[in-house]
């Protein structure tokens, strides 16, 4: 896939917690990594004493809608994790983007009722440029409105 894995440090309530993200492909029922990444993994796990509970979480892979450069005319994307989600979270005082993110989409509507009618977050993966524009509108009138809190528009004040 040519993404490469990271280890990822970071304090939650005075705990240092470890997270890893491992990239692959599903092969015949098979989650398949390239050698060095299998390597990396059983390194970071070697890190944990025998028996500690662990949760591993496998989803699809999403290319990113923009390059990520900030230069970039249309950089929604970075935008949003970098200024949208960021502000969120230290408003919320959450170290969690991916938490973050969620709780943004609920506030901006981007979610569906489950059976039980708690409202489950869509995802943004699948959004045309246009739809995800107008999304990171909704998300910054969301903040304004029950956080109390001002997000720039892209751009603003770079010209």
């Amino acid at each position: 896939m040519g993404k490469k894995s990271k280890i990822i440090n970071y304090t939650n309530n005075e705990r240092i917690m470890k997270k890893a993200i491992f990239y692959g492909k599903a092969s015949r029922g098979q989650f398949v990594m390239e050698y060095k990444d299998k390597e990396i993994k059983r390194k970071f796990l070697l890190t944990y004493e025998k028996d500690t509970p662990l949760v591993m979480e496998i989803k699809k892979y999403s290319k990113l809608r923009t390059s990520g450069r900030p230069d970039e005319e249309t950089n929604f994307n970075g935008y949003y994790w970098g200024v949208i989600v960021k502000m969120v979270a230290d408003e919320m005082g959450e170290l969690d983007q991916e938490y973050t993110h969620g709780v943004i989409q609920v506030g901006a509507g981007n979610c569906k009722p489950d059976k039980k009618g708690n409202q489950i977050p869509l995802g943004t993966s699948n959004m045309s440029g246009g739809e995800f524009a107008e999304y990171c509108s909704k998300a910054r009138m969301w903040a304004s409105q029950e956080l109390g809190l001002y997000i720039p528009e892209p751009y603003e004040g770079l010209h």
